[in-house]
């Protein structure tokens, strides 16, 4: 068996991150991925993070799009429109991320493809949703992190208001489209029905606040960003990151206590409820940080570790490639691209399976490189 979604046929009208991100780990799974790209190719196959490539593709279009087939059409023309929905009645799940309003005019919008397909699982992801205020806005990570308070959260009081480093919205929403098409297999192997999933970057954002927005609606305020390098304006000492002599670690949620016996400093002691830890949390971190300076990260960690205190290094990419779970995990995936034209190394699926394993069984397509095969042929689905 080639995954749990083996089967599964998807077509994929997504573009940029958060739905070909869906796509791809749907492909992972085993489901049959047919990218329909418009000509020249989408737009992450021209534009990426520093403009990096590999193998004439961007680094970032090249991250999102394995285990895919990719055919180039115009959706404006009628016959190739007639095609897609001829794909459309045999697929069993689409994904599209235009700006709402898109599909339908072309004449693939959910009530088309219904009309050819009842069983069809259709999701569409966008910035703000399918309507509302914000529906003719552009949608991308940065504004919504902005909109979301995410951003306002992060750094500390010195900081302006702070991204993330990653497209953490992108791929938290990429991750809800996922697991929405997989409710809605469920839905329709109980029921016989199709149905459209709805998911967008600003809803999920939120969402992903749970335990932030509801401490501010049971209580009515957000505490201000701190001095300290914390890590988060909710910390409770002694949660933070702390400069060591030859770089930084993180400590979690660890009662003052048990690191006062760790690092054999009774003055940690006397912080010994809750209360005393969130009304010190300043005290704490100066003179822990003070401490911290004395040895290196490999010691601190070493000594703490010994006592299970929650802690770990802050590490970079170079160290993060060394580290001795990541092989262990088998984190890194060798990735062909086009027709074995090369290869490149990127992270692989994270998600483990005792009987059908997630797995590479294509590389990442050039732009057309299956179009005869899918628009010329009957069937053109894995069978």
């Amino acid at each position: 068996m080639s995954g749990p979604l083996e089967g599964i046929r998807v077509l994929d009208f997504t573009a940029l991150v958060q739905g070909p991100m869906a796509t791809q780990i749907l492909g992972d799974l085993g489901a049959d991925v047919i990218k329909l790209e418009k000509l020249g190719g989408e737009w992450m196959r021209h534009w990426g993070i520093l403009n990096g490539t590999s193998h004439a593709e961007t680094d970032s279009f090249l991250a999102f799009n394995r285990n895919k087939r990719s055919a180039t059409v115009d959706l404006r023309d009628e016959q190739t429109r007639d095609r897609v929905l001829e794909l459309a009645g045999q697929a069993d799940i689409i994904v599209e991320n235009f700006r709402p309003g898109v599909m339908a005019r072309l004449g693939l919008g959910y009530d088309a493809i219904r009309a050819v397909n009842p069983r069809i699982i259709y999701a569409s992801s966008s910035g703000y949703g399918q309507s509302g205020p914000y529906v003719k806005r552009p949608g991308q990570d940065l504004l919504v992190q902005a909109l979301s308070g995410v951003m306002f959260l992060t750094g500390t009081e010195a900081d302006p208001p702070t991204a993330i480093g990653v497209g953490i919205v992108d791929q938290y929403t990429a991750l809800h489209i996922v697991v929405g098409v997989l409710a809605a297999l469920r839905h329709r192997e109980v029921t016989g029905e199709g149905q459209h999933v709805e998911v967008d970057l600003f809803t999920c954002a939120v969402a992903m606040q749970q335990q932030e927005l509801t401490f501010y609606n049971n209580h009515g305020f957000l505490p201000p960003r701190p001095r300290e390098n914390l890590g988060s304006v909710w910390a409770t000492a002694p949660y933070g990151i702390y400069p060591t002599a030859d770089g930084h670690i993180a400590i979690a949620m660890t009662p003052c206590p048990q690191l006062a016996h760790a690092l054999g400093q009774p003055w940690l002691a006397a912080f010994d409820t809750l209360e005393k830890m969130i009304d010190s949390r300043a005290r704490i971190y100066e003179g822990l940080s003070e401490h911290f300076r004395s040895a290196t990260s490999a010691h601190w960690i070493e000594v703490l570790l010994a006592h299970d205190v929650w802690c770990g290094t802050v590490q970079n990419y170079e160290q993060l490639m060394e580290d001795p779970q990541v092989e262990h995990a088998q984190m890194f995936w060798t990735v062909p691209v086009g027709d074995a034209e090369g290869d490149f190394l990127t992270p692989g699926s994270p998600i483990t399976f005792s009987a059908s394993p997630a797995r590479l069984r294509r590389g990442v397509p050039r732009s057309g490189q299956h179009t005869d095969e899918i628009l010329n042929t009957a069937s053109p689905w894995v069978r």
